[in-house]
């Protein structure tokens, strides 16, 4: 297979369920990444410890992509929701889809990856996330102190599911989440939004040597693996290691709270990442504790077995 196409698919599945473990104290600073603007706004809000954070992801102008987010995992029969929505679409969005999926070649696996319903439980330096995408269920608590983490991932369509333990960098083995700033153009903006009540500063990261594809991959566009560009939207009452469960890691100081991520220079597929609501409440033991098999796989001793269980979920198997 090829390796560009190899290093695409594991970034579309770290979106889904891998988050990154490292700790934020372990990071080396290599660039002056805080955004001064965020880092210096008076904001009423008081800064975030403990609480539910609900995510939205979607992917701003595609039409299939919009189908795929009315979608309900908890309905069952995710293939009779789509079927019944394919009845009801005019000829010119059916023509319009049929465009944008020719297009957009291998990205459109990222539909079957991304969560359509995602909460984020925060205590300290803790997180649980809990989502359902539309061929699998995923649960993921991460201890960036502790650098641990586990999974619990089951397919939407059978039985199979799967526990998985991690340490460390174990996930940097698959892919590196992590985006290397040397890489990129950053231009700070004066730009401002608020972002589920919290006021955020927009820096913008641009790939300085875009990736070529090509011609032979020209009918599968956005098969490069790269990342060419990325808004960054930060608050400096977030805290910074929640960029840590974020599906790209950015080294920001501040905490992010708003990713639009463009894979491909030419391509119109973007994955938009973004907290839609953030109560600052106590979170309880059982919503910071996820599904749990008698076997647990340690990723570390057996990555390629965990790997091919995972894929085989992530695909409706």
């Amino acid at each position: 297979m090829n390796p560009k196409f190899n290093q695409l698919l594991a970034s579309l599945l770290l979106i889904s369920i891998v988050a990154c473990t490292q700790s934020p104290s372990d990071k080396k600073n290599n660039t002056k990444n805080v955004s001064e603007a965020a880092a210096n706004v008076k904001q009423a809000k008081t800064k975030f410890t403990e609480g539910v954070i609900s995510i939205s992801i979607t992917t701003p102008g595609s039409t299939l992509g919009e189908l795929f987010q009315q979608i309900d995992p908890a309905k069952g029969n995710i293939s009779e929701q789509m079927r019944q929505m394919s009845e009801k679409l005019s000829a010119k969005d059916k023509a319009l889809i049929e465009a944008q999926t020719k297009k957009n070649g291998v990205l459109n696996m990222a539909f079957l990856m991304l969560p359509v319903k995602s909460v984020l439980y925060v205590k300290g330096n803790e997180a649980t996330a809990k989502f359902d995408a539309l061929t699998y269920h995923g649960e993921n608590h991460v201890d960036n102190d502790k650098r641990t983490g586990m999974i619990y991932a089951k397919s939407q369509n059978s039985k199979n599911d799967i526990t998985v333990n991690f340490a460390g960098d174990s996930f940097k083995k698959l892919n590196s989440n992590e985006l290397d700033i040397k890489n990129y153009n950053v231009v700070r903006t004066a730009e401002t939004d608020k972002v589920a009540g919290y006021l955020c500063t927009k820096s913008v990261y641009t790939l300085k040597k875009p990736s070529i594809v090509p011609k032979s991959e020209v009918a599968l566009s956005g098969t490069s693996g790269t990342v060419y560009k990325i808004d960054v939207w930060t608050s400096a009452e977030m805290p910074q290691s929640l960029n840590f469960l974020h599906p790209l890691y950015v080294e920001e100081k501040a905490g992010i709270m708003k990713l639009l991520i463009q894979y491909e220079k030419d391509s119109d597929f973007k994955v938009l990442y973004a907290f839609s609501r953030v109560d600052s409440k106590p979170v309880t033991e059982a919503e910071m504790a996820i599904k749990q098999n008698k076997t647990v796989y340690d990723y570390e001793k057996d990555p390629m077995q965990v790997g091919m269980k995972m894929l085989g979920i992530i695909f409706g198997m």
